[in-house]
């Protein structure tokens, strides 16, 4: 069988740039799946959502299906270790207005997320003893042509300026699937140029959640 591979160039990249009308959840599951139910959503797959009023459970996620009012999360979301909400008074979900696709940019770089080491060493250990710790999430960093009154670059110094934490969606050629991020801007646009060259600049997107892989 022939070597998979993803190339770049056609990949996809999306910010968020606000949300759609909130509606109320009303109730939702935790085990098998994550689920939430939410009368006259009108979401599909692909859609990404902000889910609020659920304590533990908010955040940006990808919903894979929906049927009737019951939208199941992508697979990659685990509630199971979650307590199930009993109260939905104030729960909300708003679907995700993405930006225009980013076409700029010449070279994108994940840094993978890492565990810590947490040492178990006791007096019976033979030597030190460890075992996985928290999970340190990584970061994205972004290269491109810097065109500061572009929309898109634009956004970017807003959102770092504003300290804003907001979802990203990278969707990959190939039939890979998309990943659903969420983060804020660690270190805002750089530039650099020279004498019969163009002025090249970056960002740094640094996770503050884990990111979800949504497969076609």
């Amino acid at each position: 069988m022939a070597t998979k591979t993803t190339p770049f160039q056609g990949t996809k990249f999306y910010i968020g740039k606000g949300l759609e009308t909130a509606k109320s959840i009303t109730a939702c599951s935790v085990t098998p799946r994550a689920t939430i139910t939410a009368t006259g959503n009108s979401l599909k797959k692909g859609d990404c959502i902000k889910i609020t009023g659920l304590l533990s459970l908010d955040g940006f996620y990808p919903v894979e299906s929906v049927s009737g009012d019951v939208i199941t999360l992508a697979s990659e979301v685990d509630w199971s270790d979650k307590d199930k909400p009993t109260d939905f008074s104030t729960a909300k979900l708003e679907k995700v207005r993405w930006s225009s696709n980013f076409c700029a940019i010449k070279n994108l770089e994940k840094d993978g997320d890492t565990l810590t080491e947490e040492d178990v060493t006791t007096m019976c250990s033979d030597g030190t003893e460890t075992e996985p710790g928290d999970i340190e999430f990584g970061s994205l960093k972004l290269t491109f042509f810097f065109a500061p009154a572009t929309t898109m670059q634009s956004d970017l110094r807003s959102k770092f300026y504003n300290k804003e934490t907001f979802p990203y969606l990278i969707i990959l050629k190939n039939g890979q699937g998309s990943l659903y991020g969420t983060g804020f801007i660690q270190t805002g646009a750089n530039f650099s140029g020279e004498v019969k060259g163009k002025f090249e600049s970056g960002i740094t997107i640094k996770q503050s959640k884990r990111d979800y892989l949504l497969p076609e």
